[in-house]
């Protein structure tokens, strides 16, 4: 009997720690709640313990591994059982329409998750963004600073553009964490699982662009007001600052910590457009 290859290491320059706590991937799978037939988009799937566990569960499962050695590993074991798998980077994948990526016959909307490289978190989230109106659902494995920032309430220092972001497009929970002894090799920091689901009112590509824009002029100095900040992005006096924060129904003093998300999403209406000439 020929001796099975031996599994790939982990590569540092791909932030690869690798989920090994079966009860974890259990818990990911019940939160991500996936039923026989459902395509599911995973990313890095990595060694395949959380790949296993969806085809397991009767799901259709399209995985995107940057790894070329875990790739030709997973297709040999997982193909026989279903697994599509593409190999490339996971940021640049057509996330405004996910479902064009699988091969399998699938609904406008996709299942999505992943137990993220820490490097790539931040990234991937803003993709997600991108994706919200061809995600049902999504499951995602953050280190914990990051899940911080998604969950943030006004006021803190971990509230800021991408809370506000993320959360105009999902309503984002924690679900557990993790300690570093559940990954192989030991992360220095903890992990955790978040759970997305897309808002009934979605946003626009050009809401969610006018948003981005008024979010980096407002938290480009947190120090600052809202009015410095928006007359040093906007090139404009103080009087024409605070008439558009006025008409936003904002303090022109505040500072931007301190403004709810739906006082940025009054604001991104009111911003003014790039002149396209």
């Amino acid at each position: 009997m020929p001796t099975p290859p031996r599994p790939s290491r982990p590569r540092r320059r791909f932030g690869q720690n690798f989920l090994i706590d079966t009860r974890a991937v259990e818990r990911i799978v019940d939160a991500l709640d996936v039923g026989p037939g459902e395509v599911v988009v995973e990313i890095g799937p990595g060694r395949g313990i959380l790949t296993r566990a969806l085809l397991d569960r009767g799901a259709r499962v399209t995985a995107v591994e940057i790894d070329r050695d875990l790739a030709a590993e997973l297709d040999r074991e997982l193909a026989p059982r279903g697994l599509d798998l593409h190999v490339g980077d996971a940021l640049e994948l057509p996330w405004e329409d996910l479902p064009s990526l699988t091969r399998h016959p699938t609904p406008e909307r996709v299942a999505v998750v992943g137990n993220l490289p820490y490097n790539i978190s931040k990234p991937i989230a803003m993709r997600m963004i991108e994706a919200c109106r061809t995600v049902s659902r999504a499951v995602f494995m953050f280190q914990s600073e990051v899940a911080d920032r998604l969950t943030a309430t006004p006021g803190g220092r971990d509230y800021g553009p991408l809370t506000v972001l993320a959360g105009r497009a999902y309503r984002i929970e924690r679900s557990f964490d993790l300690a570093p002894g559940s990954f192989r090799p030991r992360p220095k920091v903890r992990s955790t699982v978040t759970r997305w689901v897309p808002r009934d009112d979605l946003p626009s590509a050009g809401e969610l662009g006018a948003l981005r824009d008024c979010l980096r002029a407002c938290f480009a100095n947190r120090r600052k007001t809202l009015a410095n900040n928006v007359r040093s992005a906007l090139a404009c006096d103080d009087r024409v600052a605070a008439t558009i924060l006025n008409e936003a129904g904002l303090d022109p003093g505040a500072r931007a910590e301190t403004v709810p998300p739906a006082g940025f999403v009054t604001l991104a209406c009111a911003w003014p457009r790039p002149d396209p000439g």
